[in-house]
């Protein structure tokens, strides 16, 4: 029979993943709790259980370490509160064609976007979503764990997510395509037999 979990390590465990700005390994768990990894397994499965519940806002995530996390329905009403809230439409377009396509050179993003490609690079970088490698006369672009903890998300699943959204836009545009031609012939018909 597993040992009773220590409800004052579950609360200290609690404490600790509320105040961190960034997610914890396990490693650095294991010291700041003063618990061996069996136990704190059992503590982040205990803690993780208590939050799925719909009583609380809160879940644990594991993405890049562990952290407490606003759950995703409730994400509009504090969004503005996050220290990112302020990531314009032109951060966030340049954001999503990096993750999509990386790693990606500067240079192509400049051709779509311009200019202002430079200043939401460096932003993005200071705000350590992305990391920017020198490559010859160019720089490569590419997400980092950050990204991923930040928008809660692996980079595969948004990859995925893009594509199926992509293919639904394709096919929408197929069907407008289809009607229209319809409507073409319907229009043609009724003027042949005039």
């Amino acid at each position: 029979m597993p040992a009773p979990l220590n409800m004052k390590k579950i609360a200290l465990l609690e404490a600790i993943l509320f105040t961190t700005t960034g997610p914890l390994t396990i490693e650095e768990l294991q010291k700041l709790t003063r618990s061996r990894k069996d136990e704190l397994d059992r503590l982040l499965t205990e803690m993780s259980r208590r939050y799925d519940d719909e009583a609380h806002g809160v879940k644990l995530s594991d993405i890049g370490g562990y952290k407490l996390v606003v759950k995703n329905e409730y994400m509009p009403n504090v969004s503005n509160l996050t220290p990112h809230a302020d990531m314009s439409r032109g951060l966030l377009r340049v954001l999503s064609v990096i993750a999509y396509h990386e790693p990606i050179k500067q240079s192509d993003i400049v051709k779509v976007i311009g200019n202002r490609t430079y200043d939401y690079v460096h932003e993005l970088e200071e705000r350590g979503l992305i990391k920017v490698e020198k490559k010859s006369r160019t720089r490569i672009l590419s997400t980092t764990p950050r990204f991923e903890e930040y928008f809660e998300t692996k980079r595969e699943e948004l990859k995925k997510n893009l594509e199926e959204i992509k293919e639904e836009e394709k096919l929408e545009r197929d069907d407008e395509k289809k009607i229209e031609q319809i409507e073409k012939e319907e229009v043609e018909d009724a003027s042949e037999q005039k």
